[in-house]
């Protein structure tokens, strides 16, 4: 097995355990498509953290210029990130939640501390938000080491989480409107949790032939570098 089977099977092992976590929770523990999207939410906000991270690990393998411009990029991808995911989260509440959270939900930031309240309320729930971020800690230390000789490129590294996020949630999104008409909860919201886990997948198939097919690059000494692997969470 070469090294980039090995690591192509450390993804899929994770987005499989995340898959059976939240396919638990709705089996056994009666969790609603609520429950189930806002959790797909939740890794959202995970993936980002640490996505910040990736930046100022790649900044700092660059040197004290990468890692300046690190911070710069860092901190404009904080503030658009975070008012995407703020908008996408009380998209969620809205649409979702009111059953479970009751209650107006208008504002801003009030649905979001709702939500997430929900979700912490009991053990399960915790369990459930500290397994997908013990998952996707996982995947960066994966990422950590398969990046270590060739230090990720700063400006793919910024925009890698928005093109998953979108494709997956309007797919989700839309497949929740769906389930709502249908009146079907469980079964509903397996559906979601197959459909991201079939996204999951495909995205890590993609990424393994991207990389089957381009050579690494020389690293060079300031942050204009490419990384295949750049873009995977």
């Amino acid at each position: 097995m070469d090294e980039a089977d090995k690591w192509r099977r450390v993804d899929l092992t994770l987005a499989i355990a995340a898959a059976v976590i939240v396919a638990y929770g709705v089996i056994v523990l009666d969790w609603s498509v609520f429950v189930v999207v806002a959790l797909f939410w939740f890794e959202n906000v995970v993936i980002g953290v640490l996505n910040v991270a990736k930046m100022l690990v790649s900044g700092a393998r660059l040197g004290s210029l990468g890692l300046i411009a690190a911070l710069a990029l860092a901190t404009f991808f904080t503030v658009h990130y975070g008012m995407f995911t703020v908008g996408h989260g009380v998209f969620v509440a809205s649409l979702f939640g009111k059953a479970e959270l009751g209650g107006s939900l208008n504002g801003l930031f009030a649905p979001l501390g709702r939500m997430l309240g929900y979700l912490m309320a009991d053990r399960d729930g915790w369990f459930a938000a500290v397994s997908i971020a013990v998952l996707q800690a996982a995947a960066f230390l994966r990422w950590w080491t398969a990046t270590r000789e060739q230090p990720a490129a700063l400006p793919a590294l910024m925009f890698a989480p928005y093109g998953r996020i979108v494709i997956l949630h309007v797919t989700v999104i839309a497949g929740g409107v769906l389930v709502e008409m249908l009146r079907q909860p469980v079964l509903g919201a397996l559906l979601l949790i197959a459909l991201k886990l079939a996204f999951d997948i495909a995205s890590v198939s993609k990424a393994s032939i991207a990389k089957g097919r381009s050579p690494l690059l020389p690293v060079p000494r300031l942050i204009i570098s490419r990384e295949d692997d750049a873009t995977r969470p």
